[in-house]
């Protein structure tokens, strides 16, 4: 549907309205951007990083109970899978007996 003036203007209605719909969406974007941004450096105000690293410590080689030096050892991978199976494989063990018993 088109509207005309005196001066020959005509105005289609569905570009006015696809215009404002434009425009609105632009703004709020814009307006939820700028919220969420002063919210957040707001929130983050009082938070600061660490001044240690904690690695440090580890490369360090201290440990803080008494200055005792230790040394950094990696464990070997198929150690540390026998334990947690072995973990897993107890506790099963432990709640088949504790079912039994229950019953």
């Amino acid at each position: 549907m088109k509207l005309k003036f005196n001066n020959g203007i005509a105005f289609n209605y569905t570009v006015i309205t696809s215009a404002v719909a434009v425009l609105s969406s632009l703004a709020v974007g814009l307006s939820a951007g700028f919220l969420s941004f002063y919210l957040g450096r707001e929130s983050l105000k009082g938070v600061t990083s660490p001044q240690e690293n904690p690695t440090q410590k580890i490369n360090n080689n201290e440990d803080t109970n008494g200055g005792q030096i230790k040394k950094f050892k990696l464990m070997k991978e198929q150690t540390m899978l026998v334990t947690v199976y072995d973990y897993i494989k107890k506790n099963r063990e432990e709640s088949k007996v504790k079912e039994k018993s229950g019953k």
